[in-house]
């Protein structure tokens, strides 16, 4: 079954989750026969039924990206409304183009009068789908003309689907303006990981769930790829290899594959002579921009060439930057890569890498300056671009490039110290740790026992780097004291005068990574402070990128999400200045901005950035790599998937508590308590808990599942002393507060207290709404709805019920029966930020008195129920709660939710 057909290979595609035959209905026009099983994606056929309701619907994607599969499947699966007429344009087909469209409209039982464009034979109401499949063939200007035509004089009434490689040359503009496009790009049409799933299944292969996590990260789910990868599997014994040769970048030697093939044949074949020479030559690059194309072709015009290849989506497309850069899917540019090497020598290859290492030297972009002056075998360069750069290449951090060969090498290496040095961070640059380590001793070794006191300062970087690429914080802290040392020492030897800056400001982002590891946050913002200043001073970009990078995570530590997602982008924008898309610093950014996003109930949004942080690391380790395996089970978790979220923990459960670092050992160790919890397994809860807070005492997220589990259990007290713990004690973070604060009033309730629960319910609302927080709310609507809704009571003080005594972790730190939360000094600094945002001076009475549903409604408006929940409540639809809070926002003075709780409370409303 396995075959070198390319093209054929790929026509067996569809898409996601379970295999279905073929059906037998009969398709008008020229749509192509359907393969004989395929899977029906359901999410893009539901997209395409909501996009006939627009004139347009254009699909613009390169070959390969399942446009013709896609449309020819939703006409056979019945979906179309009414008749539909398929017509497949053929290159230079010229003036012939129209005759072939009538003849189509003709056969699909649709009748258009040639000179006013009208559907003669048309039905009242009756609505038709038209397919014009590879318009990017018709160039002929009246075809064109006329083809606008027809779509502005029937678009109300058919639908036009156009299929192109490019953008046709239509007046797509006036559509988009007018809402009457809608567009399918790569970016829609790419699968997902369900989908590579339920495709593998279709070919009957069989892959662990790491490996098809691997096929798509690798392939960023360009599905030609995906198939003809699949279809190469089916009959052998070890499908998983394959895998690893194209993560390892080895598929495009392996003809058996066939993907070499697919891009010659497919992409490559189709393309003007120049622009694939410009494809071929760029294909060494991470990101290319017009100033490259115009160093490595020794031509002009490199603008013009990449807006070209932009236009053609040979390009994934435009990356953005100070240089106008532009990025190359993974996939396609190792494929290019392969080709490249079959097309010049080795010794031409090398002279492209030190073309480029030249123009990025000259730009001041030191990092690719470097890899491509080693890959280039240029030792002499290499050594100046280390002695000038060696702290910001040494302090910023793992990049995450593919292993690429290169030259071996100089037989006298152990002579030469900071090249040895230069080595060992390009292998840190693309994971070989084990490289890294023996390129610095290689160096150690080269400066001898008494070394100066700069080159001990450069010495004292690189162990630095080697501990910070392991994420061994305490040893990095080591490093980075000996640093500072080693700097001081050598003060007034530095050839540039900016490296002691550099070297400082590494030093002090290393104490504050190391402090963000070990959870002191306070001394973390005292030495972000010191480094980011010491960056700034320095001049070294990527210094600053590291200082955003740490500044986020210390921010979003302490619940500030805004803070933390400006910081997240800024580290973004900077590694985009740069034109590097795969970082650790980008990873972290995004994993950043998926925690702000999931925090903030937008979990679509958390998923994007998940994936876009996995795409930022060239090798796929999504077992090894525990904050994204912790971000996804958490996500999982919030989504009600909860066997998808063991399924991604599962990795993280056996290993031993401490081993992990901290924030990613209390997070697994929280979220395993609260899937015990689910699945009734008590015991194991308390026990997973118990080694949590022994090992991390004092941590908020296995209290927290302390005190879900206690009123699981029919506890409510208990769950009140833990909340109560939490909150007396100063919680860091302000989503841990909020979360408390839920927590306290839960448990308030199923005490009898409501009016204590309701006082923690509009705390926890006035902390939560300046950061937009809504994760610990959500679940709870129904509760909450009921506490908001219940008449103030003057209620006795609760008396705690004698229980057993809590297990150890408690015991650990006796809880004060102190007062409410609410007046507790200890609440963090954020947390106080939240409710001073809230306060406002009291304003005069309300002239005009809300009637009784409108204030019930006010109550609900100050809980993060939406209006949908709101109606659902109450038993009413939701344009009769909109009508409410209208009248409650007319009445109050105000335009916004927020300000009418604020204005309510005023009032004494609330």
């Amino acid at each position: 079954m396995a075959h070198n057909d390319a093209a054929e290979r790929f026509r067996s595609w569809t898409g996601p989750s379970r295999p279905i035959e073929a059906p037998a209905a009969e398709l008008r026009g020229d749509a192509p026969e359907l393969p004989a099983v395929h899977l029906a994606r359901d999410r893009l056929m539901e997209q395409l039924d909501a996009a006939v309701s627009h004139p347009v619907t254009l699909l613009c994607a390169p070959t390969g990206w399942g446009k013709t599969v896609l449309v020819a499947s939703w006409i056979a699966a019945g979906r179309a409304p009414g008749r539909a007429a398929y017509v497949r344009f053929e290159a230079n087909c010229g003036a012939g183009a129209w005759r072939q469209l009538t003849h189509a409209l003709t056969a699909a039982g649709i009748a258009v009068d040639p000179a006013t464009y009208a559907w003669s034979n048309a039905h009242h109401y009756e609505r038709a789908v038209v397919v014009l499949d590879d318009l990017h063939h018709v160039a002929n200007h009246t075809v064109l003309r006329r083809l606008e035509r027809l779509i502005t004089r029937l678009g109300d009434r058919i639908s036009f689907l156009i299929l192109a490689r490019t953008e046709p040359p239509l007046s797509l503009y006036r559509w988009r303006v007018r809402g009457q496009l809608n567009e399918l790009r790569t970016d829609h049409l790419a699968l997902t990981q369900d989908e590579v799933a339920g495709l593998a299944d279709g070919y009957g292969v069989r892959l662990a769930q790491h490996f098809r996590y691997a096929l798509w990260h690798v392939t960023e789910g360009w599905p030609a790829a995906v198939a003809v990868i699949l279809s190469a599997m089916v009959g052998r014994h070890e499908p998983e290899r394959l895998v690893t040769d194209i993560v390892l970048g080895q598929a495009g030697l392996n003809e058996e594959v066939g993907l070499s093939e697919y891009v010659r044949r497919e992409i490559l074949q189709h393309l003007d002579p120049e622009i694939r020479e410009v494809m071929l030559r760029t294909s060494i690059l991470e990101t290319v921009c017009p100033g490259l194309v115009e160093a490595l072709t020794g031509g002009r015009g490199g603008a013009r060439l990449l807006a070209q290849m932009s236009r053609a989506n040979s390009l994934a497309g435009f990356y953005g930057g100070s240089h106008s850069w532009y990025r190359y899917r993974r996939l396609l540019r190792a494929m290019l890569r392969a080709e490249l090497r079959t097309t010049l020598s080795f010794a031409e290859e090398r002279a492209l890498h030190r073309a480029a290492a030249g123009w990025y030297a000259a730009n001041g972009l030191p990092s690719d300056a470097l890899t491509h002056a080693i890959a280039g075998g240029d030792w002499v360069s290499t050594e100046r671009l280390f002695l000038q750069y060696w702290p910001e290449l040494a302090g910023s951090g793992p990049r995450a490039l593919t292993t690429r060969d290169g030259p071996q090498p100089p037989h006298d290496i152990a002579e030469r110290p900071m090249l040895a040095f230069a080595l060992a961070l390009s292998c840190r640059d693309t994971g070989d740790m084990v490289g890294m380590s023996a390129f610095i001793r290689l160096g150690e070794r080269g400066l001898g026992e008494a070394p100066g006191a700069l080159q001990a300062e450069v010495l004292a970087a690189m162990r630095l780097a080697e501990a910070a690429a392991t994420e061994h914080p305490d040893r990095a802290h080591e490093t980075a004291v000996r640093l500072l040392e080693r700097t001081e020492d050598a003060a007034g030897e530095h050839v540039f005068a900016d490296s002691a800056d550099a070297a400082r400001a590494v030093a002090h982002l290393t104490f504050a990574g190391a402090a963000i590891a070990g959870g002191r946050l306070d001394e973390a913002e005292a030495e972000l402070e010191r480094g980011a200043d010491l960056a700034r001073k320095s001049g070294f970009n990527l210094l600053t990128v590291q200082a955003n990078r740490l500044r986020a995570v210390a921010h979003l530590s302490r619940g500030r999400l805004s803070a933390a997602a400006a910081c997240a982008r800024r580290v973004l924008d900077g590694c985009r200045d740069a034109g590097i898309a795969e970082s650790r610093n980008i990873s972290y950014a995004r994993l950043v901005l998926a925690t702000v996003c999931r925090e903030r109930g937008q979990l679509d949004e958390a998923r994007f950035h998940i994936e876009e942080s996995v795409n930022a690391n060239a090798v796929p380790d999504p077992n090894g790599w525990v904050s994204g395996s912790v971000a996804l089970a958490l996500l999982l978790f919030d989504r009600g998937d909860h066997a998808g979220a063991l399924e991604a923990l599962e990795p993280l459960m056996d290993t031993r508590v401490g081993v992990m670092p901290r924030y990613a050992d209390v997070a697994v160790r929280a979220l395993h308590a609260d899937l015990c919890l689910l699945d009734g397994r008590m015991d194991q809860a308390h026990t997973v808990i118990a080694e949590a807070l022994r090992h991390w005492p004092g941590s908020d997220e296995p209290l927290l599942a302390l005190g879900r589990l206690h009123l699981a259990e029919g506890r409510p007290a208990a769950t009140a002393q833990v909340a109560e713990r939490i909150l007396d004690e100063g919680p860091g973070s302000l989503v841990t507060a909020v979360s408390a604060t839920v927590l306290l009033a839960q448990s308030l309730r199923q005490l009898g207290d409501l009016a204590g629960a309701s006082e923690q319910i509009d705390q926890a609302l006035r902390m939560a709404g300046p950061e937009g927080i809504r994760r610990p709310f959500d679940g709870h609507a129904g509760w909450i709805a009921e506490v908001l809704a219940s008449p103030p009571v003057l209620t006795p003080p609760r008396q705690r019920d004698p229980e057993p005594a809590d297990p150890e972790p408690l015991a650990a730190a006796p809880v004060s029966p102190a007062a409410s939360p609410a007046a507790s000094p200890a609440v963090s600094s954020a947390a106080q930020d939240g409710l001073a945002a809230w306060s406002a001076p009291a304003g005069e009475p309300m002239p005009d008195p809300l009637t009784e549903k409108e204030a019930q409604v006010l109550l609900y408006l100050r809980s993060m129920l939406s209006v949908a929940e709101i109606a659902a409540v109450l038993s009413v639809s939701t344009n009769t709660v909109k009508t409410h809070v209208r009248h409650v926002y007319r009445k109050l003075g105000v335009s916004r939710r927020r300000d009418a709780v604020r204005r309510a409370r005023e009032l004494s409303l609330i």
